[in-house]
């Protein structure tokens, strides 16, 4: 968390101004009271959106099943199970002919994802279609680490082309990463906006419905859990962009209800969820919910809502889209962390992250061999 308030800091200068933070789900940022944002809040006498990265929280669940079928993990880079320690030499075994398994991906810019990315993308569409070619079976699939779970999906996904018996228990990791891991990490650096998390976080619900009751007792409490796009004030981000205008006006009326009674500044329990909603807006009940106004809409005035509804007629109402995903402060921990090498000194490092921001607003890309031809 750090790093983002350093960043934010350097950017912006005031921290008075500031309206969402961002950051991952483990506790210390998360706790209800405790917690960095909580305590953040309690600081600025405010409260702040909480975008709790979409990214991170579609790896737990398959890390969770991972450990259940195969056991536990192994020191930073290692497992314990059958199947986890043949990760790490997959990509040396030739692919064979396999079972393909069928894969929703959405379509992406193949230019703006990293190398460890687009390897996942056409290993999914390599596994869905039932062969894999020789040039992407000698590529690599990244190194294992689990900090990130990205390159452990690749390796899981190289192994199975690669396994002509491949057993039940890696058969029902791979179905898990090509039916829900693949298609929402690829749907949510598509639409990376926060007014979509509540979506996002219904549609991984959704396509993990087709697991066994055992498999769905090992994954749901991990979803319920990180479940903080299905914070109230963050499903009303969702509904008063939605492109159904009833939804839009159902949106505005409970950011009506829920000014009228002034919460402040609010300790956040992640509601429970209905893992049979049909739409993310019935994901939560919300007689059972404390439904508070979102902080990102502080800027709407309540007789503009009250025109809107009175009118029968919401607009798609316009805010800042921050990200629901977390990548750009991993940016700013490796930023602080390179600084931290490089200079000794609070002033130094100072100097270091300033300089580096500034270089990459005025040189964001670095050209590479492909940009280049021998003519």
């Amino acid at each position: 968390m750090l790093p983002v308030m350093l960043s934010f800091h350097f950017r912006y200068g005031n921290l008075d101004t500031l309206v969402a933070v961002g950051c991952d789900g483990t506790n210390v940022n998360t706790g209800r009271a405790g917690g960095i944002i909580a305590l953040l809040e309690q600081e600025l006498k405010k409260p702040i959106q909480w975008l709790v990265c979409q990214l991170h929280i579609n790896e737990l669940p398959l890390r969770h099943l991972l450990s259940h079928l195969d056991g536990p993990t192994s020191g930073p880079r290692a497992f314990a199970g059958v199947i986890g320690k043949m990760l790490s030499t997959c990509e040396q075994l030739l692919p064979v002919t396999f079972t393909p398994i069928e894969c929703d991906l959405p379509n992406i810019n193949h230019t703006e994802v990293s190398t460890d990315q687009r390897y996942l993308y056409e290993i999914c569409e390599a596994v869905a279609k039932g062969s894999c070619s020789l040039p992407l079976s000698r590529r690599n699939p990244g190194a294992l680490s689990h900090s990130r779970w990205l390159t452990a999906a690749n390796r899981l996904l190289r192994l199975y082309v690669a396994t002509a018996n491949p057993t039940d228990n890696l058969t029902t990791i791979v179905t898990f990463v090509m039916k829900v891991y693949a298609p929402m990490w690829f749907r949510i650096k598509s639409n990376p906006s926060c007014k979509d998390g509540a979506k996002h976080l219904w549609l991984s619900v959704q396509k993990s419905r087709y697991l066994s009751n055992e498999l769905k007792k090992v994954v749901d409490p991990v979803i319920q859990r990180n479940a903080f796009f299905a914070l109230p004030e963050n499903i009303l981000l969702s509904m008063i962009t939605d492109e159904r205008k009833t939804i839009r006006e159902l949106g505005m009326r409970r950011i009506l209800r829920a000014r009228s009674e002034k919460y402040g500044i609010r300790q956040f329990s992640v509601p429970k969820l209905n893992f049979d909603a049909n739409d993310y807006i019935s994901i939560i009940d919300w007689q059972k919910t404390e439904v508070s106004d979102p902080p990102l809409l502080a800027h709407i005035s309540q007789d503009d809502i009250e025109m809107f509804v009175a009118n029968g007629d919401v607009p798609v109402v316009d805010f800042p889209k921050y990200l629901c995903h977390t990548q750009a402060v991993e940016r700013c921990v490796k930023l602080v962390t390179e600084a931290s090498l490089s200079v000794c000194g609070q002033k130094a490092r100072d100097g270091f992250i300033r300089v580096c921001l500034e270089s990459r607003q005025i040189m964001p890309n670095f050209n590479t061999k492909a940009d280049y031809s021998t003519g």
